[in-house]
């Protein structure tokens, strides 16, 4: 009965919310995340190295939705300072230079690739899509024929998952929509549909249409590990072969994949939720903006009013019942206020007002 009354209560406040409500909330999200930022560093506390990429890209996001120009600095800050980052280890001997946005795990190159390309559209300055083709250069090293094909998830060659082959799916098409091109012998549209021919031969696709987590070391689908991010990836890759090819079943392969997490992967209220909320480790608690970013694209080329409703009972919930009234910092599970908040949970947030925000202009 409860979860019913704060159902009720959240999609009520969808009828009385507009574009600029939600534009408010954002700028109020930001203003909270941005006290983590750390000018020196390029980085933001409380989170790591492949969480800044993400919240770099809703910042992107934010600015091309709105037409801010207010960011820009940090953006650029962010990409000089990182290009070459120095990694802390245990032992400070041991420290070593990522250089490139090139690290040991190929999944966190993919979601640099992605800020850089968003920060290219965003300034039409060739720099950041020159950084992004080089860092997916060698994310492509990280292709073999184990288990059929794919990209590891770390170096040296351990784990076939999910996020670094929709990552480098989505990247490579992206990239061969803006300048075309080869890398290591093949052309972006090649990896691109190489890698989506193993994505779908892999079985990582249910009968039910969730993106199961990886391959185990045999080959064999994990089975029963549905993380939010997994489910959103793909929905912007799918979208983005689909104006290549002008192929329906990739669109409706889409909406499979969104109408099946909305339904699944949810509180009784309709709200996203993430597997062992609300115990989540400062990885996963970024998955559900993740989430909420492809969902919305999906929506921006294929509109469907139950995305749009889905969007804005989520925004809401953030909004009246997971925000700390005081700070404006938010909590890592949605419909309910939470005292752990940090730059994850904040970006993972702003995300989803700047979902609002498209599904409201």
């Amino acid at each position: 009965m409860k979860r019913t009354i704060v159902f009720l209560f959240v999609f009520a406040l969808i009828s009385c919310n507009n574009n600029s409500t939600y534009k408010q909330y954002a700028i109020t999200t930001i203003d909270t995340l941005q006290k983590w930022y750390d000018e020196e560093t390029g980085l933001y506390k409380t989170t790591s190295w492949w969480n800044a990429a993400n919240i770099i890209t809703a910042l992107i996001d934010y600015s091309q939705i709105t037409g801010s120009d207010k960011y820009l600095k940090v953006i650029d800050n962010t990409f000089e300072i990182c290009k070459e980052f120095e990694v802390q280890m245990p032992n400070p001997d041991e420290n070593w230079i990522c250089t490139n946005y090139i690290n040991d795990y190929y999944d966190d190159e993919g979601w640099w690739i992605l800020a850089w390309i968003k920060a290219y559209d965003l300034t039409n300055d060739n720099k950041y899509l020159k950084m992004a083709k080089i860092t997916f250069s060698d994310m492509a090293s990280g292709w073999d024929s184990v288990c059929g094909g794919g990209v590891y998830w770390k170096k040296p060659n351990i784990g076939k998952s999910a996020v670094q082959n929709e990552l480098f799916m989505l990247s490579a098409l992206r990239l061969h929509q803006r300048d075309g091109g080869e890398v290591l012998g093949k052309t972006y549209l090649a990896w691109a549909e190489d890698t989506f021919q193993w994505f779908i031969n892999s079985g990582m696709v249910t009968e039910n249409y969730l993106v199961e987590n990886g391959l185990n070391k045999n080959c064999e689908v994990s089975q029963g590990i549905f993380y939010t991010y997994n489910q959103g990836v793909i929905l912007s890759a799918l979208v983005e072969y689909y104006k290549i090819i002008n192929e329906n079943f990739l669109i409706e392969l889409a909406h499979e994949i969104a109408n099946s997490t909305i339904s699944n992967l949810v509180y009784e209220d309709g709200v996203l939720r993430d597997l062992k909320e609300p115990d989540l480790n400062g990885d996963a608690s970024q998955f559900k903006g993740i989430f909420m970013r492809n969902l919305a694209y999906l929506h921006s080329f294929d509109p469907k009013e139950n995305y749009k409703d889905f969007i804005l009972l989520n925004a809401n919930s953030i909004w009246n019942l997971a925000r700390n009234k005081e700070t404006n910092e938010i909590g890592v599970v949605w419909n309910s206020f939470s005292e752990r908040a940090d730059a994850s949970c904040q970006s993972s947030a702003l995300d989803a007002f700047n979902a609002a925000l498209i599904v409201t202009n």
